[in-house]
């Protein structure tokens, strides 16, 4: 029996529906961000496609000064996972922004600007 897998091309917003607690998942998420954020200016998402997409891995990125992505961290949920290899072909292809998870909480809250 095969297993589901989370696309190739995902984001937290496209696997919503399928985490254990969207809303829970999402503010850890940017939780996670936020550091990145202030030390570079700027701070995106990007998932682990291996696992079932009900609560996975997330790695926070930044894009340097000559718009290069580099990494800031790999998380298990809200704990920076320093041990955790991250191998391009486990991650989405997509990302999100800190201003892209920010709109997904308030779409998941019903908050509309």
């Amino acid at each position: 029996m095969a297993r589901d897998m989370i696309e190739p091309d995902a984001t937290i917003g496209s696997i919503a529906d399928k985490l254990d607690n969207a809303e829970k998942f999402a503010r850890a998420v940017l939780g996670t961000m936020h550091p990145c954020l202030k030390e570079h200016g700027n701070a995106h998402v990007r998932i682990g496609i291996t696992g079932e997409g009900k609560a996975p891995y997330h790695k926070v990125v930044y894009d340097d000064v000559d718009g290069c992505e580099q990494l800031y961290g790999s998380f298990a949920g809200k704990v920076m996972d320093e041990k955790y290899l991250v191998h391009e072909d486990t991650w989405s292809a997509k990302r999100m922004s800190y201003g892209d998870v920010q709109a997904l909480i308030g779409a998941l809250t019903g908050y509309s600007q």
